[in-house]
């Protein structure tokens, strides 16, 4: 449970569903008198008058101070501690004209509730202990889920299973704590020697890094594949790239270098996100225009989780193309042979410069040869990248939990250098370095975090959630 107590005991009030035309919009209310300002609003059908929890309502809407009819709908009454936010939650689902809801908005106000801020259902939420921090920000990632593998991701931390292995982690630490401390406390009268904390503590660093790797895998399926085109110029980067994605998104021309800067667009192969990046071609002696886009191209290289490495099919491969793939040294790579309705040059050709372990495809961009064989062979490519899952899902650990397991490991860590070392520690020593690395893990699940933290986790949110 947070340390936090509920400081806000008032009743907030937010459009739920996007603002514009549709066919419903919700609107939700949280707090001890939504339940009483629905009542003054809200007129139900026929002869019922009590709203029951959780069933819903048929009735009008209307001004209490002037009588007037806003529209009909239907209402919901969640009675805490049982609903979302732990409080009392009333929602109004209503047609959806944002005259309408905004009206039925104000007039909501005017009767005591107040304009909800970014996610203060969810903080509301967190800070009752419905949700600790790690489903929080679940809730916003599946929210803004660009495919179905980052909606699983998800999915899986909202359902509790990172935050049960992290807290196994942190409560091992502190039950290899308080047997340290049972020993210094009575270490007078205790004949036996100090407890040797090295076991457990190794095992338990093991399960950490696990979860570090897990993030990573996690970071893929969340924001989807960094896959970077990349090659000389003039080899067909662009016109691949549009090819791939099915419309002219990048500048096509017979000219060598006209692509400057990097261009990125989104596709879903395989249920995984593939962030597509076409890039300036990288040769020797660039102009001073090039320069930049060489390197940032190399940059994105670096931060690639994929390479297409695109070449000219149709001719023998020189020093440029040698380069470009000593530029991806480190990195996985795809070689797509393009241009082969020009003619293919024989596969030997090529031996010497790429590597036999990379998927090869030979397509033509321009007349759509072989590109249902690149789709097919990319998406192998994904599924191996986005793969294995663990079993059951446990989702992964996004940037911020990321940076506080890595900063809960230095202690830790630092304490098995010395026991490898053969070093004597004291108990109290080894107590106090545990003690360090407890203090992130509380802080990823929310434990103990300060507002500011909350603040920008929260500002990600939508008003109405």
């Amino acid at each position: 449970m947070p340390l936090h107590a509920n400081k806000s005991p008032d009743t907030i009030v937010a459009l739920s569903t996007p603002p514009g035309y549709s066919g419903i919009g919700v609107i939700r209310m949280s707090g001890p008198d939504s339940r009483a300002i629905l009542e003054r609003v809200f007129q139900p059908a026929g002869m019922r008058r009590g709203m029951r929890n959780r069933k819903g309502l048929y009735g009008k809407v209307v001004d209490p101070e002037s009588g007037t009819v806003l529209d009909d709908g239907i209402a919901l009454v969640m009675e805490g501690p049982g609903s979302y936010t732990g409080e009392d939650v009333v929602e109004l689902s209503l047609h959806g004209s944002p005259v309408v809801l905004d009206t039925v908005l104000q007039i909501l106000v005017r009767q005591g509730a107040r304009p909800a801020t970014r996610g203060e259902f969810t903080r509301r939420a967190f800070l009752a202990g419905k949700l600790d921090l790690v489903q929080a920000e679940a809730v916003i990632d599946l929210i803004e889920a660009p495919g179905p593998l980052a909606a699983q991701e998800a999915r899986a931390r909202l359902d509790r299973s990172l935050s049960e292995r992290i807290e196994e982690v942190s409560a091992t630490l502190k039950d290899i704590v308080a047997r340290l401390e049972a020993h210094i406390d009575f270490d007078e009268d205790d004949e036996h020697a100090a407890p040797d904390p090295e076991p457990d503590v190794r095992l338990v660093f093991e399960h950490m890094r696990e979860l570090l790797e897990l993030g990573d895998l996690g970071r893929v399926r969340r924001e989807g594949i960094r896959t970077v085109v990349a090659g000389k110029p003039n080899v067909g980067k662009s016109t691949l790239f549009n090819a791939l994605l099915g419309a002219d998104r990048a500048i096509v021309t017979p000219f060598a270098g006209t692509t400057r800067d990097t261009v990125h667009e989104r596709l879903i192969l395989g249920g995984a996100t593939v962030n597509l990046c076409d890039t300036a071609g990288i040769r020797e002696n660039p102009d001073p225009i090039e320069i930049e886009g060489i390197r940032r191209t190399e940059a994105q290289i670096a931060a690639a989780d994929l390479v297409l490495v695109v070449l000219d099919g149709s001719s023998v491969p020189d020093r440029e193309d040698a380069a470009v793939l000593t530029r991806c040294k480190g990195r996985r790579v795809m070689t797509v042979f393009n241009k082969i309705d020009l003619g293919a040059v024989p596969e030997s050709m090529f031996r010497d410069i790429v590597s036999a372990d990379a998927p090869q495809v030979g397509v033509s961009a321009m007349t759509g040869d072989g590109l249902d064989a690149l789709r097919r062979t990319l998406a192998q490519t994904v599924q191996s990248i986005t793969s294995p899952a663990p079993d059951p899902p446990s989702g992964g650990l996004n940037r911020r939990c990321l940076l506080l397991m890595e900063a809960a490991m230095i202690p830790i860590g630092q304490l098995l250098e010395d026991f490898a070392r053969d070093a004597v520690i004291a108990p109290e020593i080894a107590s106090l370095e545990l003690r360090r690395a407890i203090g992130p893990l509380s802080e990823i699940t929310g434990e103990r975090v300060d507002d500011g933290i909350l603040d920008r986790i929260f500002e990600r949110f939508c008003v109405g959630k």
